[in-house]
């Protein structure tokens, strides 16, 4: 079917992170055009098919974080984003501006920051958008936010299980399958997936989101979700944890101030700073040793108040190694492909091979295999200097933190040398790691746009759920729609956080001053639940009909109270987490109120039930590209000396 351009919607997402800012842009058909033009059932019981083409996407840096400094503050929009919003008013005809949907989402830089100067970033580029560009902003609270780890999590699970067509031809009353997500990068680890069995699902409903999309039919797909992530866990925290307990270490059994790191090759010479001193490290190249002084970063010694559990005191559910497959991005990928040439079908016996040879190898060997193009001429006192650890570290969490089973080593094998790969790669393989799928590369980004544009579907009946992610009940959260509610946010009249609000302030003093008796009658003083008088104020000020229909202070005494929730479960928020890791805010039963929890949404009583997998035998590869496949997206990572491997269907 071919689809003039005219009939093509476009969106816009921008993922802010802490190093900088990647413009993503997407377009998309119509789907009335769709309907009217096609008979196809396989079309119609899909998703729109999002399109991504070449060089539509650009980086700026540095991170928006650092704009919360005074002197940056005014020059967020000339230094930053104006670059990037100029990119796309290039591509996407002008006459679309007025129609397309830009989102501005931050991750791990402004995690960091305080709540102040997040929500002072956040309408300062909700205001300069919308001051000097026609894109839509439908509501700055919802288009310009800071997302969390696990709503992360679930956008790169959706990119990922769209592009391997997962979500292709779908049908209610049918088992469909989907592949689990995981992501490493330098803070944090992830994953996110669709336990493969109805029973594990129900049995730990509180902990599973929900995510629903919509067909071009109009009909609904659900999935189910387990998301964690773990902050600090990520391979430069692990690494900076692992030295840390070196140094400590050393500290029981000083000797002339040399710190010896068998995770380093041998004869690697660096320095490391810990609270303000500087230790001398020399690599002892032990891969051996190496494992067994990493394992205990894990923290697999911490307990939860339900088994199973994963690690660092984090409940869910068992991962089916045995049906499930799951694909690796980011550290997953590149440390493997980069430096070992181990990218794409994960075999634990060559990796551990190739890993142990690199580990154990003469710090001048490696860097003059570096001066002769081997590892993707990476940086050696960059890169190459941690490639033995983060390959460790990944070993560690695939094999002890997941208990991905060894291939080669605990799933038999036959034969011997080069005999054993090709023998090893023809049964069922658990886990991959890849940047791209049939080209494309893969971003949560991708999942993020493609919930906006399944929500703009209408749907077949109203009993349908709306389209967003209906996070776990254990979490609290509320539902986080596809497309904005147009109920007003941060960039409405109701912002009064940082004392702007001064009709909303003097009504507050006034109502202290004259209603004294009834605010002292109704305890606000006593309260102590509440450590911000402010929230206490704006709940008993809210009885008063006339007064919270004017300024809706009930609404924000819950998105205070709500916003608080957050923060505690944030998985950046924590300034000492990377001196002490034991105190990341990670979603366990153990670190939260269960009785302070509120229920979801009422719609998820009428969830449509539970799909599972089950696709042993089926190819882990992904269709040929068609008309609507999303087109190659450039990046501007590290060159890779070797190939970019893809996982793709024939």
């Amino acid at each position: 079917m071919d689809i003039p351009d005219s009939k093509y919607n476009y969106g816009i997402v921008i993922d802010s992170g802490s190093s900088g800012s990647r413009i993503q842009i997407y377009k998309w058909p119509d789907p009335s055009y769709v309907v009217k033009n096609t008979q196809d059932s396989s079309i119609l019981q899909s998703p729109l098919k999002i399109v991504q083409e070449d060089n539509w996407t650009k980086k700026t840096s540095p991170g928006i974080s650092t704009y919360h400094e005074p002197t940056k503050f005014k020059k967020i929009w000339s230094d930053h984003y104006s670059e990037l919003i100029t990119f796309a008013e290039g591509i996407i005809p002008k006459e679309k501006h007025k129609d397309t949907p830009i989102f501005v989402l931050a991750t791990a830089g402004m995690r960091l920051l305080p709540p102040k100067d997040q929500k002072k970033i956040l309408k300062e580029v909700c205001s300069s958008i919308k001051s000097n560009t026609n894109f839509l902003i439908e509501e700055c609270s919802e288009h310009v936010q800071i997302i969390d780890g696990s709503t992360e999590g679930i956008y790169g699970w959706l990119g990922l299980n769209y592009l391997m067509g997962q979500f292709d031809n779908y049908e209610p009353t049918k088992v469909h399958d989907s592949i689990g997500f995981m992501d490493m990068g330098g803070a944090s680890t992830q994953i996110a997936f669709h336990p493969s069995s109805a029973e594990d699902i129900e049995k730990h409903r509180e902990d599973i989101a929900m995510v629903t999309l919509r067909n071009i039919n109009g009909l609904t797909q659900t999935w189910d979700i387990f998301v964690e992530t773990w902050l600090g866990f990520g391979a430069n925290e692990a690494r900076k944890r692992y030295l840390s307990q070196l140094i400590n270490l050393s500290a029981i059994n000083p000797t002339s101030g040399q710190i010896n790191d068998p995770c380093s090759p041998k004869n690697a010479d660096f320095q490391y700073t810990y609270e303000g001193k500087s230790y001398d490290i020399k690599g002892i190249g032990n891969y051996e040793m190496c494992i067994k002084t990493i394992y205990p970063l894990l923290l697999k010694n911490v307990p939860c108040k339900e088994e199973p559990c994963l690690f660092n005191g984090v409940h869910g559910p068992k991962l089916n190694f045995d049906s499930d497959k799951f694909v690796g991005i980011s550290e997953y990928w590149y440390t493997a492909n980069d430096v070992f040439q181990s990218g794409g079908e994960y075999n634990f016996k060559i990796f551990n091979e190739r890993v142990k040879e690199y580990c154990e190898s003469e710090w001048q060997t490696i860097l003059d295999n570096s001066k002769n193009g081997q590892y993707s001429n990476l940086d050696p006192n960059k890169f190459l200097i941690d490639a033995c650890f983060k390959a460790s570290w990944v070993i560690n969490v695939l094999h002890d933190g997941f208990e991905l089973p060894r291939l080669g080593l605990e799933i038999p094998d036959k034969g011997e040398g080069e005999g054993e790969e090709k023998e090893i790669t023809n049964v069922h393989v658990p886990f991959k790691s890849t940047d791209s799928i049939n080209g494309n590369e893969l971003s949560w980004t991708l999942g993020k746009i493609l919930l906006y544009a399944s929500s703009k579907i209408p749907a077949s009946s109203e009993k349908d759920l709306k389209i967003g992610v209906y996070p776990a009940s254990i979490t609290g959260k509320k539902f986080i729609p596809a497309a904005s509610s147009m109920k007003g946010g941060y960039d409405s009249d109701d912002d009064d956080d940082d004392g702007n609000n001064l009709l909303l302030t003097m009504l507050v003093f006034f109502m202290l001053l004259l209603g004294g008796y009834y605010l002292i009658k109704s305890k606000v003083f006593k309260n102590r639940r509440f450590n911000n008088f402010k929230k206490a104020a704006y709940h008993e000020i809210s009885k008063i009909p006339y007064i919270n229909q004017i300024f809706d202070l009930e609404n924000k005494y819950s998105a205070m109270q709500q916003y608080e929730l957050d923060v505690s479960m944030e998985e950046g928020t924590l300034a000492s987490a990377q001196s002490s890791p034991n105190l990341t805010q990670l979603r366990t039963r153990s670190a939260l109120n269960l009785s302070e929890i509120g229920d979801l949404n009422d719609e998820l009583s009428n969830s449509l039930g539970n799909n599972r997998t089950n696709f042993m035998n089926k190819p882990f590869v992904v269709p040929k590209k068609g008309m609507y496949q999303m087109q190659n997206g450039s990046r501007d990572s590290l060159q890779r000396s070797v190939s970019a491997m893809s996982i793709s269907r024939p």
